[in-house]
């Protein structure tokens, strides 16, 4: 490996935006440890992604689960001493399920998009601490913009996801404090909305790729070291907290 070369966790990352998010990465000479679920599936996704001059490897990363948040810990510290890059990814949305109870809609939710997404993200701080140009990414959504919803005429008015949108707000009120919390030790944090895609999680509806969502994650991930911390963006800009 290429001492020089940026490594990045992307959790959440054998499908959909997750997929193209380390993909995307990796085509731009990042090495790639691809979070997954499950670690077979990792594996073929890794492979699938790599090549010659793309460096992906598949590790076991469920942000519901503690151990395999530390094993990765200790992984990338005793493989490589550093971590530029983390993308938090790893994302549920239960709102179209009607035989899940409110209690266990909330909890599991808030347990990958909120608890896992902090646990994750306080478990690499010491390893991006190491790095030149660190960067946290959030995965968040336009629908969790408190200003955006008290819009009559905003195009996504008339949605109604209570609990995948609620996780979201929290996720934006973690960016703002890892925001503030890690300036002085400038680890860049930021959360950005990659827009409604045509994934497994939207049954394919819309006409976006993963591709084309990733780029803005992707972007924030190699963030010029003069660009912005605590922000929250979409491709086209700037969004309301």
């Amino acid at each position: 490996m290429n001492n020089n070369q940026p490594i990045a966790l992307v959790s959440g990352a054998t499908r959909g935006i997750g997929r193209a998010i380390a993909q995307g990465l990796a085509q731009q000479g990042v090495k790639i440890l691809l979070g997954a679920r499950n670690l077979q599936t990792g594996h073929e996704i890794a492979n699938s992604i790599l090549t010659q001059n793309i460096s992906v490897e598949a590790v076991h990363l469920d942000t519901t689960r503690q151990t395999t948040i530390d094993n990765p810990v200790s992984l990338i510290h005793k493989r490589y001493g550093h971590l530029d890059i983390l993308v938090n990814n790893a994302g549920i949305s239960l709102d179209f399920y009607p035989d899940i109870p409110l209690r266990e809609k909330l909890s599991r939710t808030f347990e990958t998009n909120v608890v896992g997404t902090a646990a994750l993200t306080d478990a690499m701080i010491p390893l991006l601490e190491k790095s030149e140009h660190p960067r946290i990414v959030n995965v968040s959504s336009v629908l969790s913009s408190f200003t955006k919803r008290i819009q009559s005429d905003w195009m996504y008015a008339d949605v109604y996801m209570p609990t995948y949108q609620a996780s979201k707000a929290a996720l934006n009120a973690l960016t703002l404090s890892y925001a503030k919390q890690l300036a002085e030790r400038n680890i860049k944090v930021n959360a950005i909305c990659p827009g409604l895609t045509a994934t497994d999680a939207t049954n394919h509806y819309g006409d976006r790729s993963p591709e084309m969502a990733a780029k803005i994650a992707i972007k924030f991930a190699l963030l010029e070291d003069s660009g912005p911390t605590g922000f929250f963006a979409n491709e086209s800009g700037a969004l309301a907290w």
